[in-house]
């Protein structure tokens, strides 16, 4: 039987009538994703509860922050989650300490797992720089289960974008050059065997198994590019195997990591432009190296460079020690070096000095 011409165009008036509803909802739906992703890293609100936490992200969310790198534990993580929902496109981050344990005070208990410098001091009982400077070893096989059941346990959070990975690295042997001259008041123009660690027990047998002889049998074990490069695998095969197991459970895997991928390599025994993470988050903190705003483009071209775009580059930026305008800046510069997205340390300081119009800025100019 044939369709009467009316019905086909009362079909057709229909279709005319929904289709742009259609088009306009789907829109909608794109806009929740941000071209250059903005961010904030924050310490959670000690027993906030999920109303007072959706009252926390309204300005932010207003401002254009769609990603929160929130610091604490499983439960009070999950309260932004919760909240989060209240927000289109809001993404909420595990962000975790890893290899430091000072939030784990259940490690102190096994004090063989702690990291060991080149003196042969434990980092559980001897302070490096500060009290909270104490480093698990990724060489001790329980200290690194250990380290991978805390992701999980994030991992195991309905609703979480990624695991967060921070203090994912050795003790700084070398500090940037404003903490040495204002913070510290010395100078450190070599390694100096008190702040250079990797010298585990377990580590040492490792590497004299492989190679035949123990680092520490060299005139001058830092200059030794085997012994330096053991110590990046050692981090990067425990971030790897974290990635792997996170992956399996349909989740990201993101970190915070030292400015661009040589400083990293040389002051912190990090490798980061070798981690199969999905996210990268370096900390280009410009004044604690005593640099001006443009070498921040510097660090976005040299970590992309190396890690071929192979994961989303997202540039940190420290909010306290620079005005509005050069906070401004430092994001331009980040974007047009070609990082993907900006991460603000923390929402504390974008919340002083009208810091947080900055953001809006950045996302009407390249999110609208």
């Amino acid at each position: 039987m044939r369709t009467p011409i009316f019905y086909v165009a009362l079909v057709f008036a229909l279709g005319c009538i929904f289709m742009p509803t259609q088009a306009k909802n789907k829109k909608k739906i794109q806009s929740q994703e941000q071209r250059i992703q903005l961010g904030i890293w924050e310490d959670v609100h000690q027993g906030a509860d999920v109303d007072s936490i959706i009252r926390w992200m309204k300005p932010l969310d207003e401002a254009g922050i769609r990603n929160y790198y929130m610091c604490g534990n499983p439960e009070e993580v999950a309260r932004y989650i919760q909240a989060a929902k209240n927000y289109p496109g809001a993404k909420i981050h595990a962000w975790m300490f890893t290899v430091n344990a000072t939030k784990y005070p259940d490690t102190f208990e096994h004090p063989e797992w702690f990291e060991v410098n080149r003196l042969g001091y434990n980092s559980l009982e001897y302070n490096a720089y500060v009290p909270h400077y104490k480093w698990l070893s990724p060489s001790v096989p329980e200290a690194r289960q250990y380290m991978k059941n805390k992701a999980a346990s994030f991992v195991a959070l309905e609703g979480l974008e990624s695991v967060h990975l921070d203090y994912i690295r050795y003790c700084d042997v070398i500090l940037g050059r404003n903490l040495q001259q204002n913070k510290y008041k010395f100078l450190q123009d070599t390694y100096r065997a008190e702040y250079d660690y990797g010298y585990h027990p377990l580590a040492l047998e490792k590497f004299k198994k492989r190679f035949g002889y123990s680092p520490l049998e060299l005139q001058a074990p830092w200059m030794s590019s085997e012994w330096l490069q053991f110590r990046l695998n050692e981090i990067t095969t425990l971030v790897n195997e974290i990635v792997e197991e996170t992956h399996t459970k349909g989740k990201k895997v993101s970190a915070a990591v030292f400015p661009y991928p040589t400083n990293a390599r040389m002051t912190v025994y990090q490798d980061w432009s070798s981690w199969n993470i999905d996210i990268v988050c370096p900390m280009n903190y410009q004044s604690f190296y005593s640099e001006s705003i443009e070498w921040i483009g510097f660090c976005v071209e040299n970590g992309i460079r190396e890690t071929r775009g192979r994961n989303t580059y997202v540039s940190g930026l420290f909010v306290p020690d620079i005005s509005k305008e050069e906070l401004y800046q430092a994001a331009k510069i980040s974007i047009e070096a070609g990082a993907n997205g900006i991460n603000f340390f923390n929402a504390r300081g974008l919340m002083r000095g009208d810091k947080l119009e900055v953001v809006k800025r950045i996302n009407e100019e390249y999110n609208k």
